[in-house]
């Protein structure tokens, strides 16, 4: 392993990124390097440290979705276990994600994880050769065969003399009792395992403090695609031959952001981003709305889940053509909701969308929806979402004596409620920004239906932007005011901010700085809004390879 990785691969990246962009004329190139430059002072305003040391060593115990998926490139699906969502629950989220670095093994999931797996373990002694593909139970194909699923379920990580006690314990383990008791077993036990449940970033090389191979090819492996390295056709023997060898290392970016474990990652990423609910988790009322049945609900999620995959499934997915579409997947239950007809029942084939009510994906319903409810829009409540995951406007909870008071608040429709509830000095500060989040969205109903009125008032969507860094303005639609927010500085530092968030499996640092401000100046200086762009140069950053 060579001193300097990270600045090797950051050299890679920009390879990369040119394979999979079109290339541009030098006078082009020469532009971009002067944007990029003065976009840097104001990068630096969301960014301002310079310090960029190593990252702390880090154990991250592996997600529900990482679980699943290591377990289904070990155990073929067939056997007919379940998801292990379905035995322990989800863990308390930071910022609406799952990080796996703030999950650990405990009384709320511990009982669900072992039952699980040992449900695993049961069905593997009805069909032990699924696992160990040995015709007859001789020592050797034994050892071979239980060497290399424990290889593969510890991704590498487990020294020779690890490896040895596992194999032989498995040996005398069917020698004592039977081949399908034995491989049953060592399932139980390798599944039980730390190094299974866990990973680890930090074994570090004594001379220049890089990731050991195996451990930094699940971090690339988990990081990118939420799955190990077997998953994606790579071997963890191989550790050091993927990532230590610039051509090599360029090859396997490439393979595994283009995966389809790689894109599915990136679908949860944009979902878990904007906060959008399951189907069977809306608060909004059927009482009061009832055409917002289970099915209405699911046909909303639908929608937004194909259009990011149809807007994802790209070489160079830009940010843009998400927040700025023109056009979405409407099936023939949504018709009511876009007021439009459906290209096809099922919602497979893309509609265009009338331009003076929508604009990309913070105007479709299945959004809209999840930050309203029971009974209205939840105006705050959709202001605030903004404020803190679109913007990263930090924002204080409301004060205790005025939680749950909109209903009781003077006025009409629901901007003229909020307005007179928080129009006080003492909510001021936040409310500032806050309210002129929601007021744009007053023309989406709780369904993320357009609507013009409001409990019999003509609904006013204006608003007064001027918490941005480009000038302030007054907007008279929520069309116009998507188009600036999202055209901002702050929403793309805030957009790079979070897919560090998601993709680290962690909050920032001030020693993140320096990186995330080469990440924003990237990605906004020149508009081009390349997502893979911002997730290459997270992988090829020292943050990701050296540890102190």
């Amino acid at each position: 392993m060579g001193v300097g990785m990270g600045r090797r691969f950051n050299k890679l990246a920009i390879a990369v990124a040119s394979v999979l962009a079109l290339a541009q004329p030098t006078c082009a190139d020469d532009i971009s390097t002067m944007l990029r430059r003065d976009f840097e002072p104001l990068a630096k305003k969301y960014f301002p440290t310079d310090a960029e040391p190593p990252a702390a060593r880090r154990i991250f115990r592996l997600t529900r979705d990482q679980l699943d998926v290591t377990v289904r490139s070990l155990i073929q699906p067939s056997l007919g276990y379940a998801s292990v969502k379905t035995a322990i629950p989800r863990d308390p989220l930071q910022s609406n994600y799952e990080y796996a670095e703030m999950i650990g093994v405990n009384p709320s999931n511990i009982g669900g994880l072992k039952s699980w797996i040992a449900d695993i373990a049961a069905r593997v002694r009805k069909q032990p050769t699924s696992v160990i593909d040995c015709k007859t139970p001789a020592p050797e194909c034994l050892t071979a065969k239980s060497r290399a699923f424990v290889h593969k379920a510890l991704r590498g990580d487990i020294d020779e003399a690890w490896l040895a006690k596992f194999t032989k314990l498995y040996v005398d383990r069917v020698s004592a009792t039977s081949f399908e008791q034995g491989t049953g077993d060592l399932v139980e036990l390798v599944f039980n395992t730390p190094t299974f449940l866990f990973r680890g970033e930090f074994q570090t090389h004594p001379d220049n403090k890089e990731l050991a191979p195996a451990q930094l090819l699940q971090a690339v492996t988990y990081m990118l695609a939420d799955a190990p390295p077997e998953a994606l056709g790579l071997s963890s023997g191989r550790a050091k031959d993927y990532l230590f060898d610039e051509g090599r290392a360029q090859d396997t970016l490439r393979k595994v952001i283009a995966s389809k474990e790689g894109r599915e990652k990136l679908v949860r990423f944009f979902k878990a981003w904007l906060e959008i609910r399951e189907p069977s988790e809306f608060t909004i009322s059927p009482d009061i709305f009832k055409e917002f049945t289970p099915q209405l609900a699911a046909a909303m999620v639908k929608e937004t889940d194909q259009f990011l995959r149809a807007k994802l499934n790209t070489p160079a997915p830009k940010l843009r053509d998400i927040t700025q579409a023109t056009d979405s997947y409407i099936s023939k239950a949504l018709e009511q909701i876009y007021d439009t007809k459906a290209a096809d029942d099922a919602g497979n084939k893309p509609v265009s969308l009338d331009t003076a009510k929508r604009l990309g994906i913070f105007s479709q319903a299945a959004v809209l929806a999840s930050h309203s409810g029971p009974t209205d829009t939840r105006l705050i409540k959709r202001g605030a979402f903004w404020a803190r995951k679109v913007l990263c406007r930090e924002m204080d909870s409301a004060p205790p004596e005025q939680q749950g008071k909109i209903s009781e608040a003077e006025g009409v429709t629901e901007r003229e409620k909020v307005h007179a509830l928080t129009r006080g000095a003492a909510c001021a500060g936040c409310h500032k920004i806050i309210n002129p989040l929601g007021f744009f969205q007053e023309s989406y109903d709780p369904l993320g239906r357009f609507r013009t009125t409001d409990n019999g008032a003509t609904v006013d969507p204006s608003t007064m932007i001027n918490f941005l860094d480009e000038e302030p303005s007054k907007t008279r639609t929520s069309v116009d005011a998507l188009k600036q927010l999202t055209n901002s500085t702050m929403f793309k530092q805030c957009f790079v901010r979070q897919v560090f968030r998601y993709y680290m499996g962690r909050n920032e640092e001030p020693a993140d700085d320096p990186l995330l401000r080469r990440l924003v100046s990237d990605f906004a200086a020149t508009d081009e809004q390349d997502i893979s762009n911002v997730i290459y140069g997270l992988f090829t950053s020292d943050r990701t390879v050296l540890r102190k």
